[in-house]
């Protein structure tokens, strides 16, 4: 099989003719529209077929199987033979390639391989890698907030770069651009090893955001040894992290070709674990910072009276059902948004659950129905299970309550994947109110990690139960 990677390049060069050129198993070709060249190919023969994508059946009944596409390691080869070409001509001409996205080919050298190539060629990119299909309203909330410092708006930049670098595999690159984050927010001008380490030890922010990041570190699952963060003990001190951060910056950030310890630029995969975990450092300061703008009192209430005004916004009637069925609410929301969607939803349920608060009506109100006004449509349901139903209004368990299971599913790149999260308890009884309070904290425990979670359905369990004990769900006009 004949494997080829294509480089895009990014800017105006004339190449007034070209024919492919060998060297061993590899062709390298240029492809012109005209004479303005578009791509800088390498081809390689005599690959084996195991490396053509193919399909991999689900384990799961009901799944659809799975694509696997791999390079087999030709891409890392063709960049760096490529970056040999470009060296050698950068003398006499600027070629500009487009080393993070490429095309690969795949072509049968012999009829028997025909059959067990599915696909002749595919894109990498990372193009929707980065996406978080954000709603217009946090979009454009984001305009109508007041002038920010600049130098926040530069440092801020360093963070956005490290993200593409990173999604791009240049783990070094984004590892560094997060630490020129830190460096131009709290470093105060200090370059060295040792001020750098005070100031950043000494800083409240960085610190907790830190500390949080290693604490996540030695809850979640690291299977994949070769991402697996080995910088420092999650135990250590502090500023033990903190040094451990610096000094890789310093090794980061110098290349020396004396030096048997320097970082190969096209090996980068192995500083992967220590990129991602200072890229949560640093999102999590940039974060709470734009939520804070974002969700700001006079942000709100100027994006809401431009959606009035212009008449951008959707209306929504949500009726309560209490477990007597005694007299419910039934309440009509206006929101600044044409468009149904789950942040919409959520958004809908803490200000009813607001309501019935107010009204002195939460600790009995067992379902939430809400509806598209105008359209009469179903936007979303909430549903407590049987035992809110009973006299005492109460769930009672004999087994002490250690903690309650969120069971939520998210859609995301057309996808909808199911994730769970435990929030710690105790006792042996929940009452209606109770089972309120966690699904706010389960809402803001998610919205904290992501603003942007599209949440499709969730539900709460008791332990490590099987049935839920109350169950939020979207309707078919919020899921389209």
């Amino acid at each position: 099989m004949i494997i080829t990677i294509a480089f895009d390049v990014n800017n105006y060069v004339e190449v007034m003719e070209g024919w492919p050129l060998k060297h061993g198993n590899m062709t390298f070709f240029l492809e012109r529209e005209g004479n303005v060249l578009k791509k800088v190919c390498l081809s390689f023969s005599g690959v084996g077929i195991e490396h053509a994508p193919n399909f991999i059946q689900a384990t799961e009944q009901g799944k659809s199987a799975d694509l696997k596409i791999s390079s087999g390691g030709y891409a890392a080869l063709a960049r760096k033979r490529i970056m040999n070409w470009q060296t050698v001509v950068s003398g006499i001409q600027i070629i500009d390639l487009d080393y993070d996205s490429f095309d690969m080919r795949f072509h049968a050298e012999n009829i028997e391989e025909e059959s067990r190539i599915h696909f002749k060629s595919f894109k990498s990119s990372y193009d929707k890698a980065l996406n978080s299909a954000c709603d217009f309203e946090q979009i454009g909330r984001a305009f109508c907030v007041s002038s920010i410092p600049d130098d926040r708006i530069e440092s801020t930049s360093h963070y956005r770069e490290g993200r593409l670098a990173f999604e791009a595999g240049r783990y070094v690159d984004a590892y560094n651009n997060m630490f020129l984050f830190l460096e131009t927010r709290y470093c105060d001008g200090k370059t060295k090893t040792a001020q750098q380490v005070e100031l950043l030890s000494k800083d409240q922010a960085v610190c907790l955001s830190i500390e949080e990041a290693a604490a996540d570190l030695t809850t979640s699952n690291q299977t994949d040894a070769s991402e697996r963060f080995n910088l420092f003990d999650p135990s250590a001190s502090i500023e033990d992290k903190v040094k451990a951060l610096v000094l890789l910056r310093g090794k980061l950030r110098h290349h020396s070709l004396k030096s048997p310890h320097r970082w190969d630029p096209n090996q980068q995969d192995e500083h992967k674990a220590e990129a991602r975990f200072l890229i949560a450092v640093v999102h999590d300061i940039v974060i709470k910072e734009s939520l804070e703008d974002i969700y700001a009192p006079a942000t709100l209430d100027n994006f809401r009276e431009q959606s009035v005004r212009s008449g951008n916004e959707i209306k929504i009637r949500l009726t309560t059902h209490r477990a007597k069925n005694e007299r419910a609410l039934e309440l009509n929301m206006s929101y600044p948004t044409t468009v149904v969607s789950s942040l919409l939803c959520v958004n809908t349920v803490r200000h009813a659950i607001r309501a019935c608060e107010e009204g002195g009506q939460l600790a009995d109100t067992v379902k939430f129905e809400a509806v598209h006004s105008e359209r009469d449509l179903e936007l979303f349901s909430i549903d407590f299970d049987v035992w809110a139903y009973t006299t005492t209004r109460e769930i009672e368990m004999k087994k002490p309550i250690k903690f309650i299971r969120c069971s939520f599913e998210r859609l995301r790149a057309d996808l909808i994947a199911r994730h769970e999260f435990s929030i710690p308890s105790q006792g042996h009884k929940l009452s209606i109110l109770d089972v309120w309070k966690l699904l706010l904290h389960s809402y803001d425990h998610i919205e904290l990690r992501d603003p942007t979670t599209r949440i499709m359905s969730l539900r709460l369990f008791i332990n490590d139960g099987t049935k839920a004990i109350v169950s939020y769900r979207l309707g078919a006009l919020a899921r389209s």
